[in-house]
């Protein structure tokens, strides 16, 4: 089956790695020549996977049109706020038994849309499927078991993308509730701030045990009360996710939020990982703004927009989650 893969970060080439290994074409694209270029010459993307090689037998190319032509799967693994705008230009070129599957996590600012309205609104595709669960990218790439979910409200899809991505190694489960997979996505990384800020105040992992449990708490509340399915907490993308993202320093947000812990503000914690891409920094406005307006006030998203925002001490984070 043919793969189109836009995008060439590190996440995308872990899952066109992936496509690959289970003996799909797989295609890769970017607009940018340069960036074709560079990566086709070295097979790999020195700026952020570096060392991690391209197969060989995967194209890389600029030419959007051939590279989804007779493509059964098309997946958008892109920052977050570039989905609108290549979700655009795929327009053009989809089909209606084309599966777009979405890889990006995170809520458009602005509008508080979910990234599977932002496609449907610029494609009208119904063949939307979103991928999550727990999978560093570079954990994905490597030979290690992986659980990840397929969200879809089309069953075929989500069999079309099961059968591409599951083998001996990558466990795939499904579910139709697209909408709390989504909403799953963009709160553990807004949690994993909170969790890294604690491991900056160096607080003991009985305290941050503690406080992970009331975030999945909270979790299920944000997910039922915004359109998804108690079930997902209970899913790769729920706690799944939301364990990996939000106990390891491979994680950005996890990263960032030890940084605010450790004392720097957020200015300052963004220049020292030289990176402008901490997914929960971005959507915590949106969930904060959506819970606004059906007036629900979940205490743990409450509590770090005050921080980051209202300038609150770092320090109150215990006061804010305690029930």
């Amino acid at each position: 089956m043919k793969i189109t893969v836009i995008g060439l970060g590190a996440y995308a080439i872990a899952l066109a790695r992936v496509f690959h290994e289970n003996d799909n074409k797989v295609i890769m694209y970017t607009k940018f020549k340069d960036e074709a270029d560079i990566v086709s010459l070295k097979r790999e993307n020195i700026n952020v996977f570096k060392g991690v090689k391209i197969p060989k037998e995967i194209e890389i190319t600029t030419d959007l049109k051939t590279s989804m032509e007779n493509s059964k799967i098309v997946v958008l693994a892109v920052p977050m706020n570039a989905v609108r705008s290549v979700s655009s230009d795929i327009s053009k070129y989809l089909t209606e038994d084309q599966v777009v599957c979405i890889v990006s996590k995170g809520i458009e600012p602005d509008t508080n849309k979910l990234m599977s309205e932002v496609v449907f609104e610029e494609t009208g595709c119904e063949n939307i499927c979103m991928i999550s669960g727990p999978s560093f990218a570079i954990e994905t790439y490597a030979e290690n078991e992986i659980g990840l979910i397929v969200a879809s409200e089309s069953l075929t899809s989500q069999a079309t993308v099961k059968v591409c991505l599951e083998n001996s190694r990558i466990n795939v489960n499904v579910t139709k509730d697209i909408v709390g997979v989504e909403l799953a996505a963009t709160t553990k990384n807004i949690y994993a701030i909170i969790l890294g800020m604690l491991d900056g105040m160096k607080k003991c992992d009985s305290t941050r045990a503690a406080v992970l449990t009331c975030l999945v708490s909270d979790m299920r509340m944000i997910i039922e009360l915004l359109g998804g399915k108690l079930q997902t907490v209970f899913t790769y993308a729920g706690i799944g996710d939301l364990l990996l993202t939000c106990m390891s320093s491979k994680s950005r947000n996890y990263t960032f939020g030890k940084l605010l812990g450790e004392g720097l503000t957020t200015d300052e914690a963004l220049k020292k990982m030289q990176t402008k891409t901490v997914e929960g920094l971005y959507s915590l406005k949106s969930i904060y703004n959506m819970l606004k307006d059906i007036e629900v006030e979940i205490k743990s998203i409450e509590m770090i927009y005050n921080v980051i925002y209202e300038n609150i001490r770092v320090e109150n984070v215990l006061k804010y989650i305690k029930r």
